[in-house]
């Protein structure tokens, strides 16, 4: 009785102490970059897109990223882009050019 009683104790402290982690770290964010130009007509709707997404889903993060600043373009080459829009989900690239759909980004997350 008193090993069952010490493992039922152990157990309630085991998760009490996860439910504390899990309270005082922070989610994993999902970043979500779409490099755009000032004069790219597709860009403003992919930059939306993402924009939308990240307003609908928890831990989710969008970013602009215009080419024609000196920091952007920096990263544009760091990256490899080649076109506008092209958007990265955490660093890789997910669309060159803009997303189909809202659901086509959201499916591009989640995989």
């Amino acid at each position: 009785m008193n090993d069952e009683l010490a493992q039922i104790k152990k157990k309630r402290l085991e998760e009490l102490m996860k439910r504390q982690h899990d309270a005082v770290t922070p989610k994993r964010q999902i970043v979500i970059e779409v490099f755009t130009s000032p004069t790219c007509p597709h860009c403003p709707s992919a930059v939306a897109m993402a924009q939308e997404l990240a307003s609908q889903m928890s831990g989710v993060q969008a970013f602009e990223i215009s080419t024609a600043t000196p920091q952007g373009f920096a990263k544009a080459a760091l990256y490899g882009v080649k076109a506008v829009p092209t958007v990265f989900i955490d660093h890789k690239r997910a669309f060159v050019g803009a997303p189909p759909s809202i659901e086509a980004l959201r499916k591009a997350i989640k995989s």
